[in-house]
């Protein structure tokens, strides 16, 4: 059977500067972890992990990044990939992070309230360096933190964002988010097979189990969060499953 190569992306998400998981996308319920992001993430790099998932929590509930500090020492300190999260919400929060080095932006709620903010960074910076990130829960697209529902099906903002430009999605299933519960992998690989295009999952992912199955659907990218942290997943024996070609 030919090899599918599958690229594992581990997650940080910051509150205060301290690394941290939500249960559900519930900031009353966090669980911090009590460990230094760059000695992490440069473990991370030796075992062959190009590429973090990096999320300002208090940006996305806000608006504006809140652990500038933070992102700006972990960016200075890993050679891996950064895709960042939480608090783009228009062109000047985009091309500042970009110009900070980080790889590419997700834009979350601006897809939905500032589709021309996220159309003008890709004409600027090129689809290459955007994201757009649809999280859901029942089915249904979460704002603002995953405080607000909107009236919008996942499957029309895709097309509403492929007609400006969009190339990557991630797609996260709130409901699954730090629960280390199985993903819902039908949804998960429609909403994939819908782009057409470049995509990334997250929710729910916590055992090896679940990165055979994800990679049997044909998944590119995983984000793997919680799963790290409480010893579900081991990241280097995964990565020398999915990551290196035999």
């Amino acid at each position: 059977m030919d090899f599918k190569y599958m690229n594992l992306i581990p997650a940080i998400d910051l509150i205060d500067g301290e690394l941290v998981r939500l249960h559900k996308g519930n900031y009353e319920k966090k669980t911090v972890y009590s460990v230094d992001p760059i000695d992490m993430i440069r473990s991370w790099e030796n075992i062959g992990i190009n590429k973090l998932h990096l999320v300002d929590l208090q940006g996305a509930l806000s608006g504006s990044q809140k652990n500038l500090s933070t992102i700006k020492n972990i960016k200075e300190n890993a050679e891996l990939e950064i895709q960042l999260g939480g608090g783009i919400r228009n062109f000047n929060s985009c091309e500042k992070m970009l110009k900070m080095g980080v790889s590419k932006v997700i834009f979350g709620t601006a897809a939905i309230t500032s589709p021309k903010e996220v159309e003008k960074s890709i004409r600027t910076f090129g689809s290459d360096r955007v994201i757009v990130g649809i999280d859901v829960k029942d089915k249904n697209i979460q704002i603002n933190g995953w405080t607000e529902e909107v009236n919008l099906t996942p499957e029309q903002l895709i097309i509403d964002m492929k007609n400006i430009g969009v190339s990557e999605f991630m797609f996260t299933d709130v409901d699954k988010d730090g629960t280390l519960s199985d993903p819902d992998f039908k949804y998960l690989h429609e909403l994939a097979n819908s782009t057409g295009l470049n995509t990334v999952v997250a929710g729910g992912v916590s055992s090896m189990d679940h990165l055979y199955r994800l990679q049997e659907l044909n998944i590119d990218n995983v984000v793997i969060g919680k799963a790290i942290y409480e010893g579900y997943i081991n990241l280097e024996k995964a990565c020398e499953i999915f990551m290196e070609k035999k």
